[in-house]
C-alpha cells in the first residue's frame, strides 16, 4: 500500500466512524436577560438595557425626593441617581446585604442605577416563552417570560425612566 492509498483508506475509515451534527429542524431565537430579586419578587431585565452590575456605591441623599430615591453617587465618573426598586414597587426599602447590587442603566438623558436585593445572573429567554401583560402592577413592566414554570415580569428600564412617576421623583 503506497502513501496515497493509505491516506484514502484513513479518509474512508474516518468518514465511516464520524458522528454527524445533531439534526434539529427547530431553531429557537432567544434574548438575554438578567434574573434578579427585589422586594421578594423575582424579575427580569433585558441585558441590553444594563451597562454594568456593581456593588451599591456610597451616596449622598437628595432632600425632598421620593422615598425610593436613595441618593446620588459618582459611578464611573458620572453623577448617577440611585433608585430602590423594592421601595418603588412594594413600598418597603431594600435591606442591604452582601448580595445587593445596582444595575447601571443605559440611558441617554441621565445616569440611573437601580438597587436590587440580588442578581442571579444572565438567562437565555426564548421569544416563544414571553407574553404581554394585560394590566401591570408596576411601572415599566409590559411583558413577562416563563422561567422554571413561573411567569416573571420583565422590567423595561427605558419605559420606567420615561414614566411620569419616575420623572417626578423630586417634588
Amino acid at each position: 500500500m503506497d502513501l496515497f492509498e493509505y491516506i484514502r483508506w484513513i479518509d474512508v475509515q474516518a468518514k465511516s466512524h464520524a458522528v454527524g451534527m445533531p439534526k434539529s429542524d427547530k431553531v429557537e431565537s432567544t434574548w438575554q436577560a438578567i434574573l434578579f430579586r427585589t422586594g421578594g419578587q423575582r424579575m427580569l431585565v433585558p441585558l441590553v438595557q444594563v451597562r454594568a452590575i456593581l456593588p451599591p456605591p456610597k451616596q449622598v441623599s437628595v432632600p425632598g425626593a421620593k422615598p425610593w430615591v436613595t441618593g446620588l453617587a459618582n459611578m464611573r465618573g458620572d453623577l448617577t441617581g440611585i433608585y430602590d426598586l423594592s421601595q418603588l414597587f412594594f413600598d418597603q426599602p431594600a435591606e442591604p446585604n452582601r448580595h445587593s447590587v445596582v444595575f447601571l442603566a443605559k440611558t441617554q438623558r441621565f445616569g440611573a442605577a437601580f438597587l436590587v436585593d440580588r442578581s442571579y445572573g444572565i438567562r437565555q429567554i426564548p421569544y416563544s416563552a414571553e407574553r404581554g401583560v394585560v394590566e401591570s402592577r408596576w411601572v415599566g413592566v409590559q411583558r413577562e417570560a416563563r422561567i422554571d414554570n413561573e411567569w416573571l415580569p420583565i422590567l423595561n428600564l427605558d419605559a420606567l425612566t420615561e414614566s411620569d412617576q419616575f420623572m417626578n421623583a423630586v417634588a
